[in-house]
């Protein structure tokens, strides 16, 4: 009898502790899928809440973090091909800067689109097209994804700036670019001035991500993995945008050396297209 009742004892002992069990994982297995719900929905939201000019320039970013190389040329090839991706993780990036901008607006494809269609000739507009387009934009209503940025105290990172060079004084066309396009990195600073041939110059220095054979100003930084010994395609530096004295562009200084065209460059150049945007969701 008292071996039964041991035994008995030992059976409901066991039983307990398996029914324990089962409720511990039934509530282990509802902790973690809630747990798994949560992150979920704030991966989600924070998609959902960074801007469409955010997530450009974090590519743009990953792109100058990731390039083993890169060389600054016109390659007339399709915009998923101005960047190439490998299979461990890095890239190579052989292109211009409104290549390297329309590789990165091709994740956003409404906005890019209604640029691209402006110049349907070419596999990706020049940056004079940016200009066009961008000239067209107002500050306060959003366009295609767009909005226009009224001047350089209200830029911030994830905008665009754009310029076209001036049309040389004799009228006569050459091959040349028509300007150029850059991702801002960070708001601009403090207004400052510089005098060249007894001329004063006021001006705004702006970091940017961008595509150029030229040397910007000061800090300059190259993409850590590619080795290059100059500038020569993407990079980061200092570009200056040329103000009156309402503070609106006039024109732009974008370094201190052309390396595609062996020569410095002393001084700014003046030009009525400059403008700058910034992408944003398209409510359509």
């Amino acid at each position: 009898m008292l071996m039964s009742r041991v035994a008995q004892s030992v059976l409901n002992c066991a039983f307990m502790f398996a029914f324990c069990a089962v409720v511990f994982s039934v509530q282990s297995i509802s902790a973690l899928a809630e747990s798994s719900s949560g992150i979920a929905q704030r991966v989600s939201t924070s998609v959902q809440t960074t801007s469409p000019a955010e997530r450009m320039f974090e590519r743009a970013d990953w792109v100058f973090n990731n390039a083993e190389r890169v060389h600054y040329g016109h390659r007339k090839v399709s915009v998923n091909n101005q960047v190439k991706r490998f299979s461990n993780g890095r890239c190579e990036a052989d292109t211009d800067c409104s290549g390297f901008v329309s590789y990165l607006l091709s994740d956003f494809p409404k906005q890019y689109d209604v640029i691209r269609k402006l110049q349907p000739d070419r596999t990706y507009p020049q940056a004079k097209t940016y200009v066009q387009f961008f000239t067209s934009l107002k500050p306060d209503t959003v366009t295609g994804g767009w909005l226009k940025v009224a001047n350089t105290d209200e830029l911030r990172r994830g905008d665009l700036i754009a310029w076209r060079k001036p049309q040389p004084a004799d009228g006569v066309k050459r091959k040349t670019n028509t300007g150029h396009i850059a991702i801002v990195i960070a708001k601009p600073g403090p207004v400052e001035a510089t005098e060249i041939n007894s001329k004063t110059y006021r001006y705004k220095s702006i970091n940017v991500i961008d595509s150029s054979s030229v040397k910007h100003f000061q800090p300059e930084i190259l993409p850590p993995l590619s080795s290059m010994p100059h500038r020569d395609g993407i990079g980061k530096g200092m570009v200056r945008i040329i103000l009156d004295d309402d503070n609106q562009p006039i024109g732009y200084w974008e370094g201190t050396y052309w390396y595609e065209g062996n020569k410095d460059i002393r001084k700014p150049t003046l030009t009525d297209s400059i403008v700058f945007a910034r992408m944003v969701a398209d409510s359509n």
